[in-house]
């Protein structure tokens, strides 16, 4: 009897919560925590380039390829900084551009490395 009243009362103050559009309580989580869950490895940067851009130019044929060249930081941002290229008739790289991806995994933008 003791156990169905608690289970009672449990279940009438999720219900109340419920209908006052409020959730249990959240615990605090420290920021650096948030930050490193967040954070990719250059790895899953040039996938998630690969995913964006593609792995072969529909252009032109050529196979895209993508050379992590370390990390920059800009407006206290950090980013991993990629140097795109294509593999021209299977022989020869020929550079395109830079991408940065930033590394929470949520910014892809082209960078101009001689612009800074």
């Amino acid at each position: 009897m003791k156990i169905s009243c608690v289970l009672c009362a449990a279940l009438s103050a999720l219900l109340l919560l419920t209908a006052c559009g409020r959730s249990a309580p959240e615990t605090e989580v420290p920021q650096e925590e948030i930050a490193a869950s967040l954070s990719i490895t250059p790895e899953e940067g040039a996938a998630i380039l690969e995913e964006q851009l593609g792995t072969v130019d529909a252009a032109t044929g050529n196979v895209m390829s993508y050379g992590y060249e370390g990390t920059v930081t800009i407006d206290g941002v950090d980013y991993y900084n990629y140097r795109v290229s294509w593999l021209v008739d299977g022989d020869h790289m020929s550079y395109l551009t830079n991408y940065l991806v930033s590394a929470d995994g949520l910014v892809v933008q082209e960078y101009l490395p001689e612009a800074d």
